[in-house]
């Protein structure tokens, strides 16, 4: 699992469509699925439930983005401190 992951975990979660998630993160729709799908069998569960009008958490996923915002955010504020800084 990785970082990136995570963000477009909380991307997609945020959007509720992975195309959406995928034009606000730069990335293609194809790219943006793959590494949903490489998530999911690492973890060996399902974030999304897809439907032709979008993606919707499942109960694992719910769960797991409680901890992604938790883990992203204080990535987010050690690059606030001591990332961009220059120290």
């Amino acid at each position: 699992m990785t970082l990136q992951q995570m963000k477009y975990v909380l991307a997609i979660a945020e959007e509720g469509s992975m195309n959406k998630a995928a034009e606000q993160l730069f990335i293609s729709q194809p790219s943006l699925t793959s590494a949903m799908q490489e998530l999911e069998k690492e973890l060996g569960i399902s974030i999304f439930v897809r439907s032709g009008r979008g993606v919707s958490l499942t109960q694992d996923g719910s769960e797991f983005l409680l901890y992604a915002r938790e883990v992203y955010g204080q990535y987010e504020t050690l690059l606030d401190k001591y990332g961009k800084s220059g120290k």
